[in-house]
């Protein structure tokens, strides 16, 4: 084995055995996420939606929102691992549970690891002029747009990205939204070709 792969075995050993008294709640939120049973993406959109409804409503200041997310975050671990032997303790833990858990902790590592990668590329590698310039170009272009945009709009509609991405995966949109533009574009090429014969 490369030291490469010893660490990467090694960063998911640990994330295992960090993340192993959430794993009851991780297990469902992977199938939550992912969509396994139809009506999770209308759970997942009203959840989200109804959450930063409440959010507008309140209209809270970052100080205080930052503040209220970080005591809810405290409270939840330390609670969530007590409440869940509790709750949990009977469940049995099979095999099915325990592949999902590994295989969230392995995508968990993999973006890690892509986190990492992508940092160490743009501050520390020696950039071109181009790529100064585009990244500028691309970094006002999003302040413009956030200058012109509710923020807490943006906030909502990359929070729906993010928490819907793994079930858009899953389900495989992507691929058919893609093959339908492609069919699309082809037709319209062949509409073309015959009119110009």
């Amino acid at each position: 084995m490369a030291a490469s792969q010893v660490d990467q075995k090694r960063a998911l050993n640990k994330l295992k055995h960090d993340l192993e008294p959430f794993r009851t709640a991780i297990v469902g939120a992977y199938g939550v996420l992912t969509w396994e049973k139809q009506y999770y993406a209308g759970v997942v959109f009203g959840v989200i939606s109804v959450l930063y409804l409440v959010l507008w409503y309140l209209d809270l200041s970052l100080i205080t929102l930052l503040s209220l997310f970080g005591v809810i975050s405290i409270l939840l671990n330390y609670a969530f691992p007590k409440v869940s032997r509790l709750i949990f303790g009977g469940v049995n833990w099979d095999g099915d549970q325990e592949a999902k858990f590994e295989d969230v902790c392995g995508q968990v590592c993999a973006v890690k690891s892509s986190v990492v990668v992508w940092y160490e590329y743009l501050f520390n590698e020696r950039k071109s002029t181009v790529f100064v310039i585009v990244m500028s170009l691309g970094l006002l272009a999003m302040a413009w747009i956030g200058a012109i945009i509710n923020n807490l709009l943006l906030m909502y509609l990359a929070t729906l990205l993010i928490v819907m991405w793994p079930g858009l995966q899953n389900k495989d949109i992507f691929k058919a939204v893609t093959q339908r533009a492609s069919k699309i574009i082809n037709e319209k090429i062949q509409c073309d070709k015959r009119k110009l014969q």
